[in-house]
């Protein structure tokens, strides 16, 4: 019999590293990444990185969360469309179950590990007046962009027949501290309507109207409203208008609730008038460079690319509502959201004023034409 005998031990340091090499490159390849984008050249008598190691990397690199709301609330069904159509290889969207518009500017501003987060235009404008969370909340947020309306949604039953009825009576404004809560109180105050606050989740006060416990219930939420979408006739709960009174008007938005989105709340041939306030996708003011930062420029990258996509069904039918360039008076937007928006502006521009010419321009061309954007953009600003 032959014996292969070991090489000598002066070279077994080589074939180690030479092992350690080819491990690397094995995982790599596994991974999807280069040698050299894992930045470890194993040396002599150095271990290759774990494999683990290497998961950990590529998952936590590309990947953003957005703190949205609780399972029935229009927000986690937005956040779910933006994970489906923007989810690939080098960005993954990581939906959070969160509290609501107020407790979700908490979370992008203080928790951990949050990097983008929904809440409405109201909540913003409320939190800068106090100052409860920031003495600067203007320079601390920014945001990407307007979303869509919430809806004033008030559920009553049958003894209900308008907003003055609720005069007196016990009303849920939504949990302590949630968004429904502050916007509510806003509103009511400002139509002069006194009621009894009760605070509790919006499945128990429908529980509690049916039971004779509480007269109303109110909820802010994109429409449909998934909560009430289980409210059956024999229920006997209607929703009630609200007024869109002159001292709404500097505030919110003129909103319709349809009857076909709400059969069991709303009577055959009618529609509901309401009030409505924007929600807006916020995130804190990165410093530009960061790992932070570039992982919100790659979603806003995606976002603002297949934005057309989220239009299309089955997406929720909200998205049909967003324009990306409305602004938000106030507030600075998130600088590659800036940068997007007017890239897109000039270059329809351009189309506008030279069509075919547009690839054989020159740089001092463009520069010119720059020019004259800039200054057409302002004069348009004005109007």
């Amino acid at each position: 019999m032959i014996k292969q005998s070991l090489p000598p031990f002066r070279n077994r340091p080589q074939l180690q590293s030479k092992a350690a090499g080819l491990a690397l490159t094995l995982m790599a390849m596994l991974l999807g990444v280069s040698v050299a984008d894992s930045e470890v050249s194993p040396r002599v008598g150095a271990r290759a990185p774990r494999l683990e190691d290497l998961w950990k990397e590529k998952l936590n690199a590309n990947t953003v969360s957005i703190i949205a709301g609780s399972p029935k609330d229009t927000y986690l069904d937005i956040t779910h469309d933006l994970a489906v159509v923007l989810n690939n290889e080098d960005l993954r969207i990581l939906p959070i179950v969160g509290m609501g518009g107020a407790q979700n500017i908490r979370d992008v501003l203080y928790l951990r590990g949050v990097d983008m987060g929904i809440t409405s235009t109201q909540m913003l404008r409320y939190f800068a007046s106090t100052g409860e969370l920031s003495s600067a909340l203007d320079q601390q947020i920014t945001y990407i962009t307007r979303l869509y309306p919430e809806e004033m949604h008030v559920v009553a039953g049958p003894n209900v027949k308008s907003l003055q009825d609720l005069n007196g009576k016990k009303v849920n404004f939504s949990e302590v501290g949630s968004s429904t809560q502050i916007t509510a109180r806003d509103v009511f105050g400002l139509l002069s309507i006194n009621v009894e606050e009760v605070n509790m989740d919006q499945e128990d006060a429908l529980v509690a109207i049916k039971n004779g416990e509480i007269a109303a219930t109110v909820d802010f939420s994109g429409k449909p409203a998934g909560i009430f979408a289980h409210v059956q006739a024999s229920d006997n709960l209607h929703l009630v208008e609200v007024p869109y009174t002159h001292t709404l008007e500097n505030i919110y938005l003129p909103g319709t609730l349809e009857q076909a989105l709400y059969p069991n709340l709303i009577a055959a041939g009618q529609k509901v008038q309401t009030v409505a306030v924007d929600s807006v996708l916020i995130t804190n003011n990165w410093g530009s460079g960061g790992d932070r930062y570039r992982r919100v420029e790659k979603f806003v990258e995606a976002l603002f690319t297949h934005f057309p996509d989220l239009k299309k069904p089955p997406r929720h039918p909200k998205w049909r509502e967003v324009d990306l360039g409305k602004e938000l008076p106030g507030w600075q937007r998130f600088q590659v959201a800036q940068d997007w928006l007017q890239q897109a502006k000039f270059d329809e521009f351009r189309a506008m004023h030279q069509g075919a010419n547009v690839q054989s321009e020159s740089p001092a061309d463009k520069q010119r034409m720059f020019r004259e954007f800039l200054e057409w953009q302002h004069s348009e600003d004005k109007k």
